[in-house]
């Protein structure tokens, strides 16, 4: 089966490995993805399952966990679980188990999927492996998508959209986030606030980001033609170039280019936005790889 997970998601017992498990979880989180233990704690304690596990024991608890708890059992390491409350822990552990972002190796993606799914993945694990293949790593990092705004149709090849795209390997799979969060300047009742989470191909030469929209029913897929530099030479990817598709409602669903750039900033502070050129994030090459040249 190559790299996919299809093991069922299994009930907190308190066993030496699921200590392990949680706490390398909690590693991958904290440190591999860089998430804020604060982020977190607010993550879990907004998750309703977590919330009735947690319930079970304390029937009036407002909360899960804290940050600081959370901190302190990552750097106590895995053995500062042990002494850790047993309903806690299994409200974690679970919550794990069934969230894919941010993704863990704890992550049990059979929950609410049709039973034949792993029977016809088995069928076709080539043609799924072959896409999972290469080494993707090279793209880890933060970037800023650039694409022409299509939320008022009209002004579409005058506005520019700026969302925040991470990009993260784990397991050997390689994931992405996007996220847009701000108030269009010529339509200010239109506030958007959106995340889609997905999983980064590689086919034919061209990088495939494949995602869904945590809000709504939506889809979004970005080919990238154009890669700067190509991955697997362990240089940090700089430039993706391509077209991008979004789904959400009835139809036609029309491509735009796009073009995202690395940057060092954190994730949560790249900010989003609808902006005009000329604007100091549009530079000529920018502007060119969107079509608005002379703008």
């Amino acid at each position: 089966m190559g790299r996919w997970n299809l093991e069922v998601a299994m009930p907190w017992q308190g066993t030496t490995k699921q200590h392990k498990d949680l706490w390398q979880a909690l590693d991958q989180v904290l440190r591999a993805h860089g998430f804020p233990a604060q982020r977190l704690a607010a993550m879990i304690n907004d998750d309703k399952r977590a919330l009735e596990t947690i319930r079970q024991v304390a029937d009036k608890a407002r909360s899960v966990i804290d940050d600081g708890t959370l901190k302190r059992w990552h750097d106590g390491g895995p053995d500062s679980l042990l002494n850790a409350r047993a309903h806690k822990k299994q409200a974690i552990y679970e919550f794990f188990e069934r969230t894919a972002q941010p993704r863990t190796d704890l992550f049990r993606p059979d929950e609410g999927l049709p039973p034949g799914l792993a029977s016809f993945a088995a069928q076709y694990s080539v043609q799924f492996a072959r896409p999972l293949a290469k080494d993707l790593s090279d793209l880890d990092g933060n970037y800023r998508i650039f694409r022409p705004a299509w939320s008022i149709p009209a002004l579409r090849k005058e506005r520019v959209l700026v969302s925040r795209l991470k990009i993260s390997t784990s397991g050997g799979f390689t994931s992405f986030t996007e996220e847009q969060d701000y108030t269009d300047p010529d339509s200010t009742d239109l506030k958007v606030k959106q995340s889609d989470d997905g999983g980064v191909l590689y086919v034919g030469g061209n990088i495939v980001l494949l995602g869904f929209t945590r809000e709504t029913q939506g889809c979004k897929m970005y080919t990238a033609w154009s890669v700067n530099p190509i991955p697997g030479d362990g240089e940090p990817v700089r430039r993706l170039r391509g077209a991008m598709m979004g789904i959400a409602g009835a139809g036609p669903h029309d491509s735009y280019p796009f073009t995202a750039i690395r940057t060092e900033d954190a994730f949560e502070s790249i900010e989003t936005a609808i902006i005009r050129p000329p604007h100091r994030m549009l530079s000529p090459d920018i502007l060119g790889d969107l079509g608005m040249e002379g703008l």
